[in-house]
């Protein structure tokens, strides 16, 4: 939590949270000649489990850089980092590149490591919220290495051990038809079908786009050089997600492009608006599908 909370805790008496451990500033150098380092993002480390939150909003660099910031690149590179900090998860190093790095880590605590996270992203990257506008916007992001780590989290309390059959933390190599070997991200697979877990909720229609495309490619790929079923479980948004009508209409219509698209192609297509009932319906349909 913040200093402002951690006084606000102490003064009120109350006991410790129940999460507990380290937070840390995301930086960005966006101009090498200038050396400057603007916080996009805040990492909290727990438990051997990270949670992050990144810069989702280019306003304000799009009035620093303006012709020279291009924000759908910047999206996609806010997306790697991201990535790449769940797959590191308690190995986090203090230097992701050159130009991103981390801050000093710092002990925090909270209800919940989203709870903790949101308070910091609040405090620290500023560039997230125009002059003038609420701390806390209605509409929050979920990443798709975020969602799977979720979904991973339920299936393995519901499933136990047949879980672990069928989850797979790292890629995968495919014996491919054609005798070639290639890698791919298909996060649950058995002997008998292939399943990807893909977030659309985005604001973005074409970050949605992307990770559905992303997606949907090596998946059809295990299909195609094998004979396994697939399916595709995507966390799509609602009305009530946060978005204003205009920004839903987009990033809807942009998710059942795709979805359409995967369902002519015979892939199975998961649809939920919350991560619960997307890892319930993954799993019904799973169910003898493991071996």
């Amino acid at each position: 939590m913040s200093a402002k909370s951690l006084r606000a805790q102490l003064t009120s008496g109350t006991q410790p949270r129940s999460v507990k451990g380290y937070w840390q500033p995301i930086s960005l150098c966006l101009d090498e000649d200038a050396g400057e380092f603007l916080n996009v993002g805040v990492v909290f480390s727990y438990s051997n489990q990270v949670e992050v939150r990144m810069l989702d909003s280019f306003d304000r660099l799009k009035c620093l850089y303006d012709s020279r910031f291009n924000a759908n690149d910047l999206m996609h590179y806010l997306q790697d980092i991201e990535e790449f900090i769940y797959r590191s998860k308690a190995d986090l190093p203090d230097e992701i590149d050159t130009n991103i790095r981390l801050g000093e880590r710092l002990f925090a605590t909270g209800d919940n490591a989203e709870m903790v996270v949101s308070e910091f992203f609040d405090d620290v990257v500023t560039l997230s919220r125009p002059k003038g506008a609420p701390r806390n916007a209605s509409f929050r992001y979920t990443s798709t290495p975020k969602l799977r780590d979720n979904v991973f989290q339920i299936m393995r309390q519901k499933m136990h051990i047949a879980a672990s059959a069928i989850i797979q933390e790292d890629r995968f190599r495919l014996h491919m038809r054609s005798g070639n070997v290639i890698d791919v991200d298909t996060p649950l697979l058995s002997a008998s079908a292939a399943g990807s877990i893909v977030s659309a909720w985005y604001k973005s229609p074409l970050v949605v786009e992307k990770n559905i495309l992303q997606a949907s490619s090596d998946l059809m790929i295990v299909a195609s050089n094998s004979d396994r079923k697939a399916s595709m479980s995507i966390l799509v948004p609602d009305e009530k997600s946060g978005m204003d009508a205009i920004e839903y209409r987009r990033v809807n219509d942009a998710i059942h492009r795709q979805l359409d698209r995967l369902r002519y192609s015979g892939v199975e297509v998961i649809e939920a608006h919350s991560t619960d009932a997307l890892a319930n319906d993954t799993i019904k349909w799973w169910e003898g599908r493991v071996a």
